[in-house]
């Protein structure tokens, strides 16, 4: 698996940074500068709530995680078809990112994958679930994407349409948002490693990471 950013040779991780109470936004993209952008659930309040497990004592399920079929992301309607929810979180990562999301007592890593209906995307996003925003932050700085050291896309049946996200060239898309690692994978789902030319992964992948966002803006605001 390859993990591009800009043309397909190799990539890196452009990291944004915020104020201590907001989210964290991360992104493969073609620029390494880095943005401020605005944080999901500030219109809402403080994210203070997702720090710890004191403060969020409910464990998430894959209903709460993809409560969905089907979804519209980016103005595309996609298919949920794959989803696994790993208590052994080492199993749904790779390298030392994994051994440190065991390190800092990962407690369950949710995967789904989603193919859009001209099975042009395939993209595995997912939520990982840690005790404290602290073990999050510290985990999290083990990744290594230009090494493909991050989360294990998961794939789907050969039918699906995404048999290949696992060993297809794509854009990686996280954020930090208290004690919870939010990330998303987009491919082409035929499993060609983008060209310089082909446009718009980073957009699917970024959509994706958002979306799958709200899953947690949902627990503050309701």
């Amino acid at each position: 698996m390859l993990i591009v950013a800009g043309v397909a040779t190799g990539g890196f991780f452009a990291y944004r940074s915020m104020s201590a109470d907001r989210p964290a936004d991360a992104s493969v993209g073609p620029t390494a500068q880095p943005s401020v952008s605005a944080a999901p659930g500030d219109a809402a309040g403080s994210s203070s709530l997702l720090d710890s497990e004191g403060s969020d004592p409910e464990k998430m399920s894959v209903n709460e995680a993809f409560p969905d079929k089907k979804i519209e992301v980016g103005g595309r309607v996609y298919t949920r078809v794959k989803v696994d929810m790993a208590d052994d979180c080492k199993a749904a990562a790779t390298g030392p990112f994994a051994t440190a999301l065991q390190d800092k007592k990962c407690s369950r890593v949710l995967r789904a994958t989603y193919v859009d209906g001209k099975k042009r995307y395939a993209v595995t996003t997912g939520i990982a679930v840690l005790p404290t925003k602290e073990a999050a932050a510290e985990a999290d700085q083990a990744k290594d994407l230009g090494k493909n050291l991050w989360f294990r896309p998961l794939p789907g049946s050969a039918s699906s349409g995404a048999d290949r996200v696992h060993i297809a060239g794509g854009y990686a898309a996280g954020l930090l948002w208290g004690r919870y690692i939010v990330f998303s994978y987009a491919t082409y789902a035929d499993g060609h490693t983008p060209t310089a030319k082909e446009k718009g992964l980073d957009t699917v992948s970024g959509a994706f990471r958002d979306h799958t966002s709200l899953v947690l803006e949902r627990r503050i605001t309701e």
